[in-house]
């Protein structure tokens, strides 16, 4: 790597910048790869940017590293503007595929303008690919991808996005736009995952935290938010709200909301938070079907469980085909202040409750030694409280003993579950409604982890707004990558590692995409009903950008139910026009009147001499009409007035 001895750079004084003073004073910036799935994490990259010059420790000879990594510095020190020889495209690609193929970035469009959906959807790619939304980091992990903005763009700038740009009143029309893009593309009758969340926040400047259940378990202020998901997992709405607003009230805006678009929900999917009488007795006066965990151990519980708790376990007739799980319902009145029965399903899950006895046991086993060692000392020791109830110290204080009625409470409980349902449903349904849960919970753990958005980082409420809304969006379009990742039996982070490698070339003035796409990256692309062709459009709008002509936009392509309708209006049209058989003249029906060019005859047909129409040759016109008054000659009216004939 070439160093330039007559050139001296400040050091810059950014996040990664390492400086090793046993090897010649070299400055290294570290760089994160993108997303290892194999390793399970970005793996970080060493580039040297410089040597520290021996007069000032501040200052350093640059490298061609660091007119790689840093050309706008470079720029403004020397005058010297400098390409960059190559972008990555396979981001941008796949995120113009899902465009295509559900209209989510012409929805940003309209709701937030072109110029703050760009920024918008560029920090979406950024979380995908680096699992962060962090913006410090923005300018120079994204300096070298295609993006909609066309340049990388600085953490002020995002600051000043979230806080300034991004109103409220966009927020609720992108999710009501988007809601109504879902029911066109058939989420119109539908069972809905809704959970909840929270995120610490100790910020003073947003007003929407509060005191509330902490997800973190720590006594502080949270923000909670809300996700609606169809049952195989697709992003319909979110809502935001105070964090000390109940689960149960987040999911009446929820559902009120998708009535006011138009989406009939056929039932809702709950977790145990949801499980109360206020909220039972809501979606029945509603009419919504449900499916909720129940939660502690309410009377309608604890009498199926005394009913069929013991022989339910291994019992060969309450066994769910193809699970590991038994299953017995029952109707109850779970709660004394909602007088309602519901259909109560008891399950015994036998792997998980084998898992948990054992566990149990390990801990105990633990336990005990650790109590009858500080025993040999001739010390008293101090049960830990999870197996206080369990265990004692004997009455001659040498060894520990086993209270063996509760313990054997504990091994009765493990593994037993029950589930709360509208109706009457058989066991094996109300499991396989509930598994279809595990979407949202999904979700959530892809919002915090892979998108980065489990902590808020901002100090101010509308950006708490605009930055939910955009992982949000993060959520949906990872949605469909999930789904292309699955019809190639990979991770959805080996996808975007897959395509996140694709890049053009800038050869003379123009760039020029890699040729050879082939493999995985191909059968990704045709699975997001687009082709690799995409790559050379890309380059295309790329140099019709830097040449000061405007980019072609692509837009999303006819949804499944317009190509429908296109296609039974097409059918219609051709019942009504069959077509002509081969070797047989169809008689094609006759327009009214004479043909053009047909002589009549001077004769009719009974004889009589034909007349021609009009008034007959040489007839002369009477002075007057026939209501008496003066008939006018025909042509211009004479200067003196109308001439009687």
């Amino acid at each position: 790597m070439a160093v330039f001895k007559d050139k001296i750079v400040p050091i810059p004084k950014v996040k990664g910048i390492t400086i090793n003073r046993s090897d010649s004073n070299r400055v290294f910036f570290v760089k994160e790869a993108p997303f290892n799935a194999k390793k399970g994490f970005a793996e970080p990259k060493r580039i040297t940017i410089g040597y520290v010059t021996d007069d000032d420790v501040k200052y350093m000879h640059p490298t061609t590293g660091y007119k790689t990594i840093f050309p706008k510095e470079w720029e403004k020190l020397f005058g010297e503007k400098l390409p960059i020889p190559f972008k990555f495209i396979g981001m941008y690609a796949v995120t113009e595929s899902v465009n295509m193929l559900t209209g989510i970035k012409d929805t940003m469009d309209l709701s937030f303008g072109i110029s703050n959906s760009d920024a918008m959807i560029d920090f979406v790619m950024y979380s995908l690919l680096h699992g962060t939304n962090v913006t410090e980091h923005f300018p120079i992990k994204m300096s070298e991808q295609q993006l909609y903005s066309g340049n990388a763009l600085s953490d002020s700038f995002y600051s000043d996005l979230f806080k300034e740009k991004i109103t409220y009143a966009q927020i609720l029309d992108f999710k009501k736009r988007w809601a109504l893009q879902c029911k066109e593309d058939g989420v119109e009758e539908v069972w809905i995952c809704i959970d909840g969340s929270n995120d610490d926040c100790v910020s003073a400047g947003v007003t929407l935290a509060e005191k509330g259940h902490a997800k973190s378990l720590r006594n502080r202020k949270v923000i909670s938010f809300t996700f609606a998901v169809t049952e195989d997992g697709k992003p319909v709405t979110f809502e935001i709200y105070r964090g000390g607003l109940v689960d149960a009230k987040a999911m009446k805006r929820i559902l009120s909301f998708l009535k006011e678009v138009g989406i009939r929900v056929k039932g809702v999917i709950l977790e145990r938070g949801y499980c109360d009488s206020n909220a039972l007795r809501y979606l029945n006066r509603e009419g919504i079907a449900y499916v909720i965990m129940l939660k502690g151990s309410p009377d309608g519980y604890k009498t199926i469980v005394e009913d069929y708790g013991n022989t339910i376990k291994l019992n060969a007739e309450y066994l769910i085909r193809d699970t590991k799980l038994f299953g017995v319902q029952k109707t109850v009145q779970l709660f004394d202040n909602y007088p309602h029965n519901d259909y109560l399903t008891l399950f015994y899950d036998y792997e998980n409750g084998s898992k948990r006895i054992s566990a149990l046991l390990k801990k105990l086993y633990a336990e005990i030694d650790r109590c009858e060692k500080i025993l040999a000392k001739g010390e008293i020791p101090v049960i830990a409280s999870q197996l206080n109830n369990v265990l004692t110290i004997s009455d001659d204080k040498t060894q520990i003993d086993i209270i063996t009625g509760n313990l054997q409470k504990l091994f009765d409980e493990k593994g037993l579950y029950s589930i709360v349902t509208s109706e009457n449903l058989k066991p094996e349904k109300v499991h396989h409604l509930y598994q279809c849960r595990d979407c949202s919970e999904t979700d959530y753990m892809i919002f915090k982890t892979h998108l980065g958005f489990g902590k808020v980082r901002v100090r101010a409420t509308k950006s708490v707004q605009s930055k939910f809304a955009i992982g949000f969006i993060a959520s949906c379009i990872r949605y469909e990558l999930e789904n292309a990742a699955k019809k190639v039996h990979r991770s959805t982070p080996e996808v975007i590692q897959e395509v996140s490698h694709l890049y053009m070339s800038k050869i003379g003035e123009s760039y020029v995409p890699i040729q050879g796409v082939v493999g995985i990256q191909e059968i990704i692309f045709n699975v997001l009903d687009n082709s690799v062709s995409i790559l050379s459009d890309i380059a295309k709008d790329e140099n019709d950008r830097l040449a000061g002509r405007k980019p072609t936009p692509r837009h999303r392509k006819p949804s499944p139910n317009q190509k429908k309708i296109a296609t039974d209006s097409t059918s219609s049209d051709t019942k009504k026009k069959k077509p002509e058989k081969k070797g047989k003249k169809v008689a094609r029906k006759k327009k009214p009147g004479v043909k053009p060019g047909t002589k009549r005859s001077e004769t009719n047909k009974d004889g009589t001499i034909r007349k021609k129409p009009g008034v007959p040759k040489g007839t002369k016109r009477g002075l007057l009409n026939k209501d008496g008054s003066p008939r006018k000659k025909p042509g211009p009216k004479s200067i003196d007035g109308p001439v009687v004939a």
